[in-house]
């Protein structure tokens, strides 16, 4: 199977692979106690770089370097069994008597399916065992699905679809979870943005800055806190070097698209010596409005330019790094479409700073690392009005200027007996100033402090089990401003908030493994919430909130069983929340006088959604596989009316075939949405569709990726669930042509 189908339809397998039988290597580094070796690709003895090498006695895993490079530090003698492999490649297991000689050499054979990978994002131990569904989704796949947004990047992924207002705000949503309930990092920290509190903010980075991307679907409040009641998406780049060899490389990428006109392009470069690394890189994009089946959609137009660079440096078991980033982006926003001359813009600006140290020791923490991250974050809302007689008048509906810090520490402590773990603690300050004439909420700051343990005991060869605990104490405080002056209509909040997980993986075989995670996850509400009382023009809605809301707490469980083999991966997912008090943003049938947008309401409710993610892939000969894929979700209230959720996506099913000989591939997608009819009252209903797409590519070598995606092949009008655009009549994007180019030289 290829890697294309496993990007588009299975990247939530999270595949043990298969094993080539088991060969005895006795050429390993072994200098200052190190395990040393080198990946490369059998067929062209070229090196694979981000391939994954697990040494399953110990749980350690790392990633190769760009070389194909990797080393295992501080590694006791004895006799290690060692897995190897990348997206795209048969797994290979090695037997491994260290120390002894030079440098291990494993050589891996393309394959049909993805392989297994090292989530770090679901674990602070950096394991292959998963508790619950996950997936990390690589530099071709990333490339493959290509888009302006991370929401459209993820669309696809069993149980995650988009949020869509245009192209440029459009957010992953993870089984129905959405907003402030999916928690969107970048290397590991929070990002300081505002693509959580409202449909019309967007994601503060550029997909092209991505070489990585891990999502895990269910809750994650243990290690993350609030913000994470339904998932996380964390995405990494290189920003800030971590693994390098010496000398010069870097990275050159493009994309164009005809749905709306856009360019985009990467330059990115790197100088490393033994001890020092230093990169940088630049992007530019640049769309015009978004062609749809019936005519351009006005004022979606987006255009931003974004940079990054940093430095990493290593000296014997102390690693450290740190990045400069930053983002302008201009974006329309379709909220304004049946006003004749007035259109609506955001104009951001993010800058943001973040380091990385890590420090392996012999005592009993054997590994630390330390993230420290600060963001300055603004943007402008911005109603555009232009005169028949060509005059433009600009009003500046609503300012955010938000300052964020944030830092984790982690402290992993060396096996007791079978049982390992970490204990983490976590800082996050932020504060935020909002202006303008619709400023829709008071000022506001405030902070967490947490602390977690976390847990996993081996109960023989096939059973592990985790636990873990996590106390939170977070503070908020309220502040006037020009348009809430008086302190009487708000008050601070103060919390202690407890949270925990409990979980077990089996594996009877290579072949088999299922996960088990039930937990106790928490998001208190935010102060768009608790206190919006104005109109709020770019998102097409006058939001009124609830101070008295509480803190909202779910009781989530997990299941997934998964099964790999030569010609067959599947995994089906099922999952049930139950949250008590859970906020939703509901509209109310009115509309408001003086501004004309209908009125939407935060009101709380106990719920529960529930529902299943299903996904096969088959090899029907070396070249030639197919895929198939479910998700669904059930959201409603669980007393009174029992009145649906709103903006829940609907039941999809997925389908493609795919040809792969390991330099071109070609396939075709077919996406079949059902109707939505179970809405929320005064919620308009949805129709099916049904979206076709092909993809095709060659790989020149290693370096070298040229790859080509239709969407919506023959223009079906059609109108997206979750779609925000106050005028539901008009359709999401027509046939779109795109085409990717990367080159790592």
């Amino acid at each position: 199977m290829s890697t294309e189908w496993c990007k588009i339809m299975a990247m939530m397998l999270l595949v043990i692979g298969t094993s080539s039988p088991e060969l005895r290597a006795g050429s390993t580094g072994s200098r200052d106690g190190s395990l040393r070796g080198t990946v490369t690709e059998a067929g062209t003895g070229e090196p694979i770089p981000g391939a994954t090498v697990l040494i399953e006695e110990t749980g350690r895993g790392v990633a190769t370097s760009a070389d194909g490079e990797f080393e295992f530090s501080d590694m006791p003698a004895g006799t290690y069994t060692m897995t190897v492999s990348s997206v795209g490649f048969s797994s290979q297991t090695v037997t491994v008597d260290h120390p002894y000689g030079e440098v291990l050499s494993i050589r891996l054979t393309l394959s049909v399916f993805e392989q297994e990978d090292v989530i770090v994002t679901s674990s602070p131990l950096g394991r292959s065992i998963q508790y619950q569904p996950a997936e990390a989704i690589n530099a071709e796949s990333l490339q493959r699905k290509a888009a302006p947004s991370l929401g459209e990047v993820l669309d696809g992924i069993p149980g995650v679809t988009t949020r869509s207002f245009g192209s440029a705000p459009a957010r992953p949503v993870i089984r129905g979870f959405d907003g402030d309930r999916v928690l969107v990092m970048q290397n590991g920290e929070r990002m300081g943005d505002l693509s959580s509190t409202a449909v019309d903010h967007a994601v503060a980075i550029d997909p092209l800055s991505m070489d990585r991307v891990e999502v895990v679907r269910g809750p994650a409040s243990l290690l993350y806190g609030s913000s994470a009641i339904g998932g996380v998406v964390n995405m990494f780049s290189n920003d800030m070097p971590r693994e390098w060899e010496a000398g010069t490389d870097g990275t050159v990428a493009s994309h164009a698209a005809t749905v709306n006109d856009m360019g985009a392009g990467l330059v990115r470069l790197q100088h490393a010596t033994s001890k020092l690394a230093a990169a940088g890189r630049l992007i530019y994009r640049s769309g015009g409005n978004l062609r749809t089946p019936e005519g351009r959609l006005p004022d979606t137009a987006i255009d931003n330019f974004s940079y990054g660079g940093g430095t990493g440096y290593r000296a014997g078991s102390f690693e450290t790094g740190v990045s400069l980033t930053g983002m302008d982006y201009t974006y329309g926003l379709p909220e304004a479409i049946d006003i004749p001359g007035e259109s609506i813009e955001i104009r951001m600006d993010r800058f943001n700073v973040q380091s990385i140290s890590t420090l392996k020791t012999d005592r009993f923490f054997e590994h630390a690392e330390l993230r420290i991250h600060y963001s300055d974050y603004r943007h402008d809302e911005i109603t555009m009005i232009n005169s028949p007689e060509g005059r433009r008048d600009e009003q500046v509906d609503i300012t955010f200027d938000q300052q964020t810090l944030s830092s984790s520490l982690v402290l992993q402590h060396r096996p007791i007996g079978t049982m390992e773990g970490a204990a983490g603690f976590s800082f996050n300050y932020s504060d935020i100033a909002v202006g303008g004439v619709d400023a829709l909420t008071p000022d506001a700051g405030g902070y967490f402090l947490a602390g977690y343990l976390y847990e996993e005991i081996g109960l023989g060869d096939h059973l592990s089990f985790k636990a873990g605990a996590r106390m939170e104490l977070k503070e908020t405080v309220v502040k006037i401003n020009e348009l809430f002056p008086d302190p009487d209509d708000f008050k601070d909040r103060s919390d202690i908030i407890l949270s925990g997980a409990a979980g077990l993986n089996y594996s009877p075989s290579s072949n088999w493994t299922t996960g088990f995670q039930i937990a106790r996850a928490y998001r208190t509400p935010t102060v768009e919430e608790l206190y919006s009382h104005a109109a709020h023009a770019a998102a097409g809605s006058f939001d009124i909130g609830d101070p008295t809301l509480n803190n909202e707490f779910s009781l989530g469980t997990d299941l997934f069983i998964e099964h790999s083999s030569d010609r067959f991966d599947g995994q089906l997912s099922l999952f049930a929340n139950r949250i008590s008090h859970f906020v939703d943003f509901s509209p109310t049938g009115e509309t408001h006088e003086l501004s004309g947008l209908p009125v939407f309401r935060y009101l709380s409710k106990n719920a529960v959604l529930y529902g299943f993610e299903f996904s096969a892939a088959a090899g029907m000969s070396s070249l030639l596989s197919a895929g198939l894929g479910f998700d669904y979700v059930r959201g409603r209230e669980r007393t009174g009316d029992r009145n649906n959720l709103t903006f829940i996506p609907a039941f999809r099913t997925s389908l493609s075939v795919t040809a792969d000989d390991g330099s071109f591939w070609m396939g075709s997608r077919l996406v079949i949405v059902n109707s939505q009819e179970k809405v929320a009252p005064n919620e308009d209903p949805t129709g099916g569709y049904l979206l076709t797409g092909v993809d095709a590519g060659y790989r020149f070598s290693n370096e070298i990726t040229a790859s080509f995606r239709v969407d919506n092949l023959f223009n079906v009008k059609y109108r997206n669930h979750l779609s925000r655009v106050e005028n539901r009549n008009a359709p999401m994007p027509g046939r779109n042509l795109n085409a990717m180019l990367r080159w790592n030289f």
